[in-house]
């Protein structure tokens, strides 16, 4: 198999990157091995530069996926494929007196969140990864460019190697292009490329959400689904799917911060429809995403939380 392009991962980084070479009139082959415990049905999708403390080069990608999304979600809408977002903001609740002064928080609380001392409203929004990524892949289905299920585990300069996982399953393939993208996540040390897992578990509850994303303490709520998803800050290595020790952390979390949040059958105001485990990748020196080909610039792509961001380089 030949083509213009492949990308590797068909992730929410791999089919937007996808999506974006295809309008560019790319051929392109867009392969994914179906790996449990991928990072985007668990992510929660905030668009939160300021919250999450981002500097440098990677604060000014996040901006720039801020000023992005609003044009790509109207774009796939005009295609008749719409997708849960809002970009009214991200907000940061301070929890003592100390943070308030850091955050300079003084805006009234938007929601209930138990030691709330003021809140500050902040640039950025959320998009619903699970939706986004099924409808950049209806799209992508429409301009000729059909998902392939195959497990690469060979790359070379300008070629990658595999084993197919539909039918018959364990053939093996080989496809070559100009430009091969990798978007792979946690599965980037595979191909020497300096990540390293972090585990990531989430909730979604059914109860009235806050109007944005909401961080307070070592927790965070955001709207999804007509619920409320709910997770922690931070990540850390440990056995895939979820795990009773996870589960824990998340009720502890939003326990301390919400006063809501009541355990399942206990008589609070939510109760848990969903839940999730994954591995997403941890921070390295650029990111899990590589370009091999001659001549061209390099670029930066827009993702949201736990997605990161990534360069492409010559």
């Amino acid at each position: 198999m030949r083509a213009e392009a492949i990308v590797v991962g068909a992730g929410i980084v791999g089919a937007l990157a996808a999506y974006e070479l295809r309008k560019r009139g790319l051929s392109l082959l867009l392969l994914d091995a179906g790996k449990e415990g991928a990072a985007t049905p668990a992510s929660a999708g905030m668009l939160a530069p300021y919250p999450e403390g981002l500097t440098g080069e990677v604060l000014e990608a996040a901006l720039f996926g801020l000023r992005y999304y609003p044009g790509l979600l109207q774009e796939l809408r005009g295609l008749g494929l719409e997708v849960e977002a809002g970009f009214a903001g991200t907000q940061v609740v301070a929890l003592s007196q100390g943070e308030a002064e850091a955050w300079h928080a003084q805006e009234a609380l938007p929601y209930p969140v138990r030691g709330g001392r003021g809140a500050r409203t902040f640039p950025g929004g959320y998009v619903h990864p699970g939706a986004l990524r099924q409808a950049l892949l209806r799209a992508l289905e429409a301009m000729e460019t059909p998902l392939l299920h195959a497990e690469v585990e060979e790359v070379r300069e300008g070629e990658v190697r595999g084993r197919w996982r539909g039918a018959p399953p364990g053939e093996p393939f080989a496809a070559r292009a100009r430009h091969l993208l990798l978007a792979v996540g946690a599965w980037g040390g595979r191909f020497g490329l300096g990540v390293r897992p972090l585990k990531g578990e989430a909730l979604l509850l059914e109860g009235t959400p806050p109007p944005m994303p909401l961080f307070a303490g070592d927790g965070y709520l955001l709207p999804r689904e007509g619920g409320v998803y709910v997770g922690p800050r931070g990540g850390r290595a440990g056995p895939r799917g979820w795990t009773s020790m996870g589960s824990g952390g998340l009720r502890t979390t939003p326990t301390s911060a919400f006063p809501g949040w009541r355990e399942p059958g206990s008589g609070g105001s939510f109760g848990a429809i969903g839940r999730w485990g994954s591995f997403s990748w941890g921070r390295c020196r650029r990111a899990s995403m590589r370009r091999w080909g001659t001549g061209g610039t390099g670029s930066s792509w827009p993702l949201g939380r736990r997605q990161g961001f990534w360069n492409s380089w010559g």
